[in-house]
């Protein structure tokens, strides 16, 4: 059995562990930079993030791992679109899916855990201040309405939440298929390169790029900067790219 529902256990990106890490990639990129012997300042804001892919991709991996998860109750869930509200104050980003199920294991389940499912109901959809549920919160209700949890047909919002109930008797998270996913934030970074290597154009970041130490460039730097550069017994290899520099700056 197909149907169209919400993507169980799912819990957006804003302020999740799915939210893209900029913490992580500010860190490694300052880290990279430094061993190529660039210390100048770089804006994390200046960095191109394809958030469209990386979400899509989320949401992918994450069909495709929760069923690992929920092999007796689910067979695959196959994605048609990611839900993003406008603002993020009630709401977080969902995804709209199609589950193919185990039916008979879904309503074994429930009967099973007929006790546990009665309070996650209350918990759930028992209305509040601030807080209106469009759905019943006693079992007989969704008992009826799935015809004894077999069909979820009049309303797919049931079989999320059932199953959304399962992985919560089953210890089943978010954190378990984020641990399980196989994508790198650096791949959704169109202008890496860019970033890794740009450079603030002083003769500081020229002598350590050529692994000069950065006491000694910060004091050729400032040198060169007071004029007194004539006035030093420099070898060869800092001459050379001080005569670089000078034509650098000539051409700028």
């Amino acid at each position: 059995m197909k149907i169209k529902t919400f993507l169980p256990i799912f819990p957006g990106f804003y302020n999740t562990v799915f939210e893209f890490d900029y913490n992580l990639i500010d860190s490694d990129i300052t880290e990279a930079r430094k061993e190529k012997g660039l210390f100048s300042d770089w804006d994390i804001d200046d960095l191109k993030i394809d958030y469209s892919k990386y979400q899509l991709d989320i949401v992918k991996s994450f069909c495709d791992i929760l069923p690992d998860f929920l092999s007796d109750y689910i067979i695959s869930i196959e994605l048609e679109r990611i839900v993003s509200p406008k603002k993020y104050n009630f709401s977080n980003d969902s995804a709209d899916v199609i589950i193919e199920t185990k039916p008979e294991n879904i309503a074994s389940f429930i009967y099973s855990h007929k006790k546990e499912f009665c309070e996650y109901l209350k918990s759930r959809y028992t209305s509040y201040d601030g807080f209106i549920s469009h759905y019943p919160n006693n079992f007989e209700a969704w008992e009826s309405e799935t015809k004894n949890f077999l069909d979820f047909n009049v309303n797919g919002h049931f079989l999320g939440a059932v199953l959304e109930f399962i992985s919560k008797i089953e210890n089943v998270t978010a954190f378990d298929i984020y641990d399980r996913l196989e994508i790198s934030h650096y791949d959704y970074i169109e202008n890496y390169d860019e970033i890794l290597n740009k450079t603030d154009g002083s003769l500081f970041e020229m002598l350590t790029q050529n692994n000069f130490s950065k006491d000694w460039a910060d004091y050729i730097q400032i040198s060169f900067d007071n004029g007194v550069l004539e006035s030093l017994s420099l070898d060869e290899k800092t001459l050379s790219i001080i005569r670089e520099y000078k034509n650098f700056l000539a051409l700028a």
